[in-house]
């Protein structure tokens, strides 16, 4: 039996599959280790090991009879996870939601030019380096007492197994560069950190990162001691083999829509793109030749919960609804990440009437996360095939059909397979089973569910005149972002000297 951790921002998941890929059990857990206050959203460290603790020990509870051969797990990729010398959390994480950095964004534009061109990627307010510099900046005592800066899937391979130690896919496109694969000290020179690549772990690839289980990690968990811990990709990376790319052939490109939104297709020369935007990422493909291009996007699906926390009874699900609303999904804190690089990005939505309907607001929403995903697959510039789609919309038949329309590709979908753990398990067979790429596509990732074609006719000119609409109206009114957040700037001291 392999062992596979997701430790999500929605979720900490948890799955056992067998040595022929079958999957045994499952546990989702609510990730209440994560608290949001205004642009602070951090997570308690303590609070998430615990969390996941909990998960393997339920997962086992779940799988009697079954002798574990390992445990791999992930976690959120970004955000900043930090311990002091002893290994112990220097306060809360910050995560990569938290925006309390996203003003350094437009302080250091001549820096981030000279980031971007190393990397490969322009930080945003969820790269650590910023989120680091914030601290140096704001909470001078703290960043004093930080010895190491981890993420989250590294502190809890830290509590596992007492090591520190981490894979680099992460960590390159904030601290180093994809191409050589090399962290490179220009980056905190450029930010002004006066500490930087000395406060990051050992790195080893995907595969070599291991380390034994702890006594202590064991006996929590009820797993025995000694037990192999592999350290996986990233979960964006994780999530995507577990959905076929890279793993399944008619697949060329990938959505997934959970808390954020991830836009991903696999490429031979990523700078073939034919447009790459500033928060775009790359990794190296863990599975085998070729990298990962992806647009994460810090606005997913929670935009339908933004819509239904300002608007009266928007239903949490919807068939069509067609309409002359237009959304624009930039709800979060931090702005946006990509397709639109905007620390200062802000939502709205045109066309808005009293004869507007809450089914109607509830639906473009919906429309503008494929809006999103076609700006973000145009410029990626995949082969044609389909798309894999992932996360909780995945499950949203309408949703995906509306997609599939939207890009002119056929979508398919596995809504039960349970991709991040499906994904982990398929990367852990390869470097403890040895199985083969024939064995992963097979048995560990296996054929979709079904195959959504894409509609014609009158629907299909209905969905390109409101892309076009969508990315004018961007275009139009994203020159306004900057001002709008220095009024609400303004508004806010007035209202506190008010209080």
């Amino acid at each position: 039996m392999i062992l596979c951790l997701d430790s999500g921002t929605t979720a900490v998941k948890a799955a056992a599959f067998d040595a022929s890929g079958q999957l045994l059990a499952h546990v989702d857990l609510p990730n209440t280790a994560l608290t949001r206050t205004g642009a602070r959203v951090e997570q308690d460290m303590d609070a998430s090991r615990e969390l996941a603790v909990r998960a393997l020990r339920d997962c086992m509870a779940r799988a009697p009879g079954h002798a574990p051969q390992g445990l791999i797990l992930t976690g959120q990729g970004d955000g900043l996870w930090p311990v002091d010398a002893d290994g112990q959390p220097v306060g809360p994480a910050l995560t990569w939601l938290d925006g309390r950095a996203r003003g350094l964004v437009s302080e250091l534009g001549d820096a981030l030019d000279r980031i971007e061109d190393i990397t490969g990627s322009r930080p945003t307010a969820a790269a650590q380096s910023l989120q680091l510099l914030w601290l140096q900046r704001h909470d001078p005592d703290r960043f004093q007492r930080i010895a190491k800066i981890l993420r989250l899937k590294d502190w809890l391979f830290y509590a596992f197994t007492g090591t520190l130690l981490a894979e680099p896919s992460a960590a390159l496109p904030v601290w180093g560069s994809w191409r050589d694969g090399r962290m490179s000290a220009e980056i905190p020179k450029a930010l002004g950190l006066t500490r930087g690549l000395d406060v990051l772990p050992e790195f080893a690839p995907v595969g070599q990162c291991r380390a034994p289980l702890s006594a202590s990690a064991a006996q929590a968990c009820g797993l025995p001691a000694g037990l192999p811990v592999l350290m996986g990709p990233g979960d964006v990376q994780a999530t995507l083999i577990g959905l076929g790319l890279g793993t399944r052939p008619e697949v060329t490109r990938a959505s997934v829509f959970g808390t954020s939104a991830i836009h991903a297709c696999l490429l031979d020369d990523p700078d073939t793109m034919p447009q790459k935007p500033r928060g775009a990422m790359v990794q190296q493909f863990v599975l085998g030749d070729g990298f990962l291009c992806f647009h994460p996007c810090f606005n997913g699906a929670t935009l339908l919960q933004h819509l239904q926390g300002q608007f009266r009874d928007l239903p949490s699900s919807v068939s069509p609804a067609y309409s002359g609303l237009v959304v624009h999904p930039f709800f979060e804190p931090g702005g946006e990440r990509a397709p639109w690089t905007d620390p200062q990005a802000s939502a709205a939505l045109f066309g808005l009437s009293a004869a507007t309907t809450p089914h109607q607001i509830a639906w473009a929403g919906r429309e503008a996360l494929a809006f999103v995903a076609r700006t973000s697959h145009m410029m990626m510039g995949a082969a044609q095939g389909a798309l894999s789609l992932g996360g909780g919309l995945a499950r949203d038949e309408d949703f995906a059909r509306f997609l599939a329309t939207c890009l002119g590709t056929p979508v398919v979908r596995s809504p039960t397979a349970h991709a991040g753990p499906r994904g982990l398990a398929a990367i852990a067979a390869t470097h403890l089973l040895g199985a083969s790429p024939a064995d992963i596509a097979a048995h560990w990732i296996g054929p979709p569910e079904d195959s959504i074609p894409p509609q014609p006719g009158a629907i299909a000119r209905y969905a390109d005149a409101k892309f076009a609409s969508f990315r004018d109206l961007v275009d139009t009114t994203s020159p306004h972002w900057a001002a709008l957040s220095d009024i609400a700037d303004a508004a806010a001291h007035l209202n506190e000297d008010r209080i």
